[in-house]
């Protein structure tokens, strides 16, 4: 995943490292620093900082080409979905990871960026529909969740009760910390 702030946030050598890891997922700190040559806790810390800036490393099915979904607070073109939140999930696909990230900078209002590294060899659970659950208690949320928003963190909350007590052990912690 790439954070709103901006494809263009990314210096040369993350941009490289993305390269690298949309090839191959499962390269090793060791192998990443070799590649790019660098020390391993250079690579290290270049991992740790594309994850602070919302890199996530996932994969998914490409059907043959990098594909990427971007959540944004706006419609976008083509293959677009609504989100639960009110957001738009769009669905980006592109003849190479140069194009794909030309479309992801292209995209208004983005919030993340979810780019796919490589195809699931078990596609077994995809053959059941996911179930929205609640954030505090655990339960599956029947029809319209209750969100609730802290900093930059949605909550989904399947009833009043579980939200009063999730703002309870939230302030909990809040004081703990201070």
């Amino acid at each position: 995943m790439i954070n709103g702030s901006g494809f263009s946030r990314f210096n040369e050598l993350e941009l490289r490292a993305l390269e690298l890891l949309s090839e191959d997922s499962r390269l090793s700190v060791s192998e990443l620093a070799s590649r790019l040559g660098v020390s391993k806790a250079t690579a290290s810390r270049l991992i740790k900082s594309l994850r602070g800036k919302g890199v996530r490393f996932t994969v998914n099915i490409t059907q043959g080409y990098p594909r990427a979904y971007v959540v944004a607070r706006r419609r976008g073109e083509g293959e677009c979905y609504r989100l639960v939140d009110g957001k738009y999930m769009i669905v980006l696909t592109a003849g190479d990871f140069n194009s794909l990230t030309k479309l992801i900078s292209e995209v208004k209002g983005k919030e993340a960026v979810y780019i796919v590294l490589g195809q699931c060899s078990d596609t077994s659970e995809l053959s059941t529909m996911p179930r929205l659950v609640c954030d505090y208690c655990g339960g599956p949320i029947n029809g319209s969740p209750i969100t609730y928003r802290r900093g930059r963190r949605v909550y989904y909350l399947c009833c009043k009760t579980c939200l009063r007590e999730l703002k309870k052990r939230l302030s909990m912690r809040r004081h703990d910390a201070e």
